[in-house]
């Protein structure tokens, strides 16, 4: 029986400066129906700390995991070499060359306007750049897809390496796959632009919000991609038809905070680069989900 649940849908209106989308907050309540798939869906949200209007698609991303946790993985890039990605802190760094990397694999560049979305390296109307008003209908219908392998992560620490274990559990002859780690980081607190029309949503969420000149100043930032753990596109598998366990041993640099990292594997197919299946493991109990 498909159980009715309540998603937020924030939809583009219109550019501001360079491209920024511009989120309205109207008409967000729309019913959905839950999956009854066990596919988990990524998604990959290009997000800029100078950018008012990304934490609009923030909270589209927030509440597709508050409503199918199980189901989805969010993934915010923040792309080197952007307007809307530069330090607003010397502090806090977001931005790395990897997530630029991806952008531009995915059809973006310099000049692309944020936010930006890419759901399962999957193309929808021939591009893989999406706006955020089309996250939430593109992931539930990812969602329904039955998935052709169960992935499972588990978590250790051995002389002061982590080590995340994934084991493969095929339901199908997968031709040719890889399998890639990725560290995030959440609970990081530091200043986000934010257009005049977000900040009242988002203070009902967090209420310990703090406004000064058109910025969220204790913003918190969440699943921070961080680094490749096993390389770009991660490591080629081949053909897998039986169940298979791969470990990825790694340290975490102490600019991070491990106790607030997460680990997402993510397995692909080699050829297309596609998602098959997703799943996180937390490090710590700081890490979000």
């Amino acid at each position: 029986m498909k159980i009715k649940s309540l998603v937020f849908a924030l939809f583009a209106a219109m550019l501001l400066f360079v491209a920024c989308d511009v989120i309205s907050d109207d008409d967000r309540l729309i019913e959905v129906s839950k999956p009854l798939t066990d596919r988990t869906t990524l998604l990959i949200e290009f997000t800029g700390n100078r950018c008012p209007n990304c934490p609009g698609a923030a909270m589209i991303a927030d509440d597709l995991l508050d409503t199918i946790p199980d189901n989805v993985i969010v993934v915010g890039m923040h792309p080197a070499g952007l307007s809307f990605t530069q330090p607003i802190t010397p502090k806090v760094i977001l931005q790395s060359k990897e997530a630029y990397d991806y952008l531009v694999e995915f059809g973006g560049n310099v000049s692309t306007g944020l936010p930006v979305g890419v759901i399962n390296c999957t193309k929808f109307d021939d591009k893989y750049l999406q706006g955020s008003s089309q996250w939430t209908a593109q992931v539930f219908d990812q969602c329904y897809v039955e998935t052709k392998c169960l992935v499972e992560l588990q978590h250790a620490v051995n002389n002061g390496n982590h080590v995340v274990t994934a084991t493969l559990n095929p339901k199908v002859n997968l031709e040719s796959v890889s399998l890639m780690f990725w560290l995030l980081e959440s609970n990081i607190v530091a200043p986000q632009n934010m257009s005049h029309d977000l900040v009242e949503s988002y203070k009902e969420r967090n209420p310990e919000a703090k406004e000064q000149a058109g910025a969220i100043t204790n913003y918190v930032h969440n699943h921070v991609f961080r680094a490749c753990l096993n390389g770009f596109w991660g490591e080629e598998l081949g053909a897998v038809s039986e169940p298979t366990t791969k470990d990825c041993s790694f340290s975490v640099d102490e600019k991070y905070v491990a106790d607030n990292c997460s680990v997402v594997a993510v397995l692909l197919d080699t050829k297309t680069h596609e998602v098959i299946q997703a799943a996180e493991i937390a490090l710590g109990a700081g890490a979000a989900h």
